[in-house]
């Protein structure tokens, strides 16, 4: 049975989309090691574990999620087709749009800490091959 989902990719628009209600394709679809996050009562947002650091998506609740992510709806612990009026609302809470400038600024601020970080511990590294080489000399 295919149901209507949400599909969710960094730096493009939601978009609706029909997929096998099967976890194997989702899991194909979005990663091995889900996460699912209630957005409420029969509404979850799947997203991948393991999703690359610097491949942000969206904002959700404060928290930034990483990666490819599907917007599905449960009925009795069954995963089910979006009504019209959920797919309306999500696809707007997810607009790029929305949600582009805070990104931006978070993935400035996190690489500017990452190269930081590797430019420290390229300094360590030598100090620590320096120290070395004069207790070998």
């Amino acid at each position: 049975m295919k149901i209507k989902v949400l599909l969710v990719m960094p730096n493009l628009e939601a978009q609706v989309i029909k997929i096998p209600a099967n976890i194997k394709f989702i899991k194909a679809f979005v990663g091995e090691n889900l996460s699912k996050i209630k957005l409420n009562e029969n509404t979850m947002l799947i997203a991948n574990k393991n999703a690359k650091l610097d491949d942000f998506n969206r904002i959700v609740g404060g928290n930034i999620v990483l990666g490819t992510f599907l917007i599905v709806s449960i009925k009795n612990n069954r995963r089910v087709s979006m009504k019209k009026k959920d797919i309306r609302k999500y696809i707007n809470m997810f607009k790029l749009r929305k949600h582009q400038h805070k990104i931006d600024y978070y993935k400035e601020q996190y690489l500017e800490e990452y190269y930081s970080k590797q430019r420290e511990i390229k300094l360590q590294n030598a100090k620590q091959n320096i120290e070395k080489i004069f207790k070998a000399a």
